[in-house]
């Protein structure tokens, strides 16, 4: 009898244990919430715990990636939205969050002097916001924040530009300002950027193209500030190479947009006579090959060959034993 009672307290005890251990060994082994990533008056459950609805309900999903949004810590937002389209793709908020993606990239942008990466991840994020949700009320929105995007890799580029100008590496510099009149023709930056190639190609001893982005400015912009700049550099060119065929400037000042935002002028340099860079831009008025000079296709090496009356548009004219 005081066996039977003896084992029927060592089970109870036993099992007393078992239970209490469980519980300590499960309040002492819970992830503690980390203090850095959970915002102030968040609810933490959505940052901790391996839950079906955690990983899975959009309410959860969205309140954890705005939470990370709120806190400036983009990257891991842009993985939330990107987790919340994975799931729910039909959902109601699924504009929003591609259009937060698309905001998450352009908030990493720091300066112009920087990678411009965030950048161009943003305009992508803005264009499938606008292929993938038509008619979503954040197109218009986009499409306003991707001229903001573009003005932004514009500027970048003429930083570029003007930093390879300044050290004399005048054919990168031309390569940089003529990517901003391809790709930026109607943004501020791109009339710039004609100012800046005319004294580039002014440095490369190559004054046909000078006069050629010269007349480009004067004609076009007549209203920007660069104006006056130009018409004096054309001057001067003229009176430097009175072979060159100006044709009359029409004084009349056209509409065009005022745009405020003006680069200092380049700080004159010694000419150094380097091949000029290639330009995809349609230059206004025809090129005719001066003495010693060759009709060369760009970007080939320029060798000996007859001098044509008048060089076609897809050529340029360079001096033998240079690439084009």
């Amino acid at each position: 009898m005081n066996f039977r009672n003896l084992t029927t307290v060592l089970i109870a005890i036993g099992l007393s244990s078992s239970v209490l251990g469980t519980g300590c060994s499960s309040t002492q082994n819970a992830p503690p919430a980390d203090p850095q990533t959970v915002l102030s008056g968040t609810d933490e459950q959505i940052f901790v715990g391996d839950s079906i609805e955690m990983n899975y309900d959009p309410n959860v999903i969205m309140k954890r990636a705005e939470a990370y949004y709120e806190k400036e810590s983009y990257s891991e937002a842009i993985v939330e939205y990107k987790h919340f389209l994975d799931l729910h793709r039909n959902h109601v908020l699924a504009s929003y969050a591609q259009y937060k993606i698309a905001m998450s990239h352009f908030k990493q942008f720091q300066t112009i002097d920087r990678d411009p990466a965030p950048l161009e991840e943003s305009i992508t994020a803005f264009r499938k916001l606008i292929t993938d949700f038509p008619n979503s009320r954040y197109e218009e929105e986009a499409r306003a924040d991707i001229r903001t995007c573009q003005e932004h890799l514009a500027q970048h580029d003429l930083f570029v530009g003007e930093f390879y100008y300044n050290r004399e590496a005048f054919l990168a510099a031309a390569h940089r300002f003529t990517h901003i009149v391809d790709q930026y023709p109607l943004l501020d930056a791109a009339i710039i950027a004609k100012l800046h190639l005319a004294q580039t190609y002014e440095q490369l001893g190559d004054a046909e193209w000078a006069k050629d982005w010269l007349v480009d400015l004067v004609q076009n912009h007549q209203s920007h500030s660069t104006y006056e700049r130009g018409m004096q550099m054309l001057t001067q060119l003229k009176q430097q190479h009175p072979e060159l065929e100006v044709p009359d400037m029409d004084t009349t000042p056209k509409e065009d947009i005022k745009l405020v935002k003006l680069q200092p002028d380049l700080s004159r340099l010694q000419t150094h006579f380097l091949p000029p860079s290639p330009s995809t831009t349609e230059l206004s008025t025809s090129q005719t090959p001066t003495g010693g000079a060759a009709s060369c296709s760009i970007g080939a090496w320029c060798e000996s060959s007859p001098q044509p009356s008048l060089a076609p548009s897809t050529n340029k004219t360079c001096r033998p034993g240079q690439w084009c």
